[in-house]
């Protein structure tokens, strides 16, 4: 399959009201995307108020139950089942996409050899970042820290926030424990 021939499912999962805003700019940083996902998938792990109000306010997303075991690996393997695309682009709800996130992404599978792709991902400060805190600690927030590598490289451990894989690639089943056992090309 030619890279021109590459679509991508988007797929957020969520689980809580709580991050009710933070789902609404999630999804509507796909929707700004330069390359439109061929769907945006919007999975609910065991939450029925939060499914109806999401099948309510996003009329323009496929949202469904996490038909799997509760938790992120089940919701994800549930919008993976219902996903149409060559490519799925994995979004925390908590976190918004850069216009150019998934036209970057499908640009990196023109090799081959490549099953999945991470990004870098940026804490949002409310104000700003607190000067006793150095970016060499982002890691505790799940973001990218300052000794992290940021070039292209092969990856045994990868944090999975920021991802796209193949759908044709060994990622079909993706439980806790095998999610950090694939190797990664970045």
């Amino acid at each position: 399959m030619t890279i021109a021939m590459l679509t991508v499912s988007a797929i957020i999962c969520a689980y809580t009201e709580a991050r009710w805003l933070d789902l609404i700019a999630a999804v509507e940083s796909l929707r700004q995307q330069s390359l439109q996902p061929q769907e945006i998938i919007l999975v609910i792990d065991h939450n029925q108020r939060l499914l109806e109000r999401a099948r309510e306010e996003f009329l323009d997303v496929l949202v469904i139950e996490n038909s799997e075991a509760q938790g992120l690996s089940g919701a994800r393997n549930s919008g993976i089942a219902v996903a149409c695309a060559s490519l799925i682009a994995f979004l925390d709800d908590d976190a918004t996409a850069e216009r150019e996130w998934l036209a970057q992404f499908k640009d990196c599978f023109e090799n081959p050899n490549v099953l999945g792709v991470g990004g870098t991902v940026e804490p949002e400060w409310l104000s700003r970042q607190p000067a006793w805190f150095p970016s060499e600690f982002y890691w505790v927030l799940g973001c990218t820290y300052l000794t992290r590598r940021i070039d292209r490289v092969m990856l045994a451990n990868r944090n999975a926030k920021n991802l796209t894989a193949s759908i044709d690639s060994s990622v079909v089943s993706l439980t806790p424990y095998q999610a950090h056992t694939i190797p990664w090309l970045l």
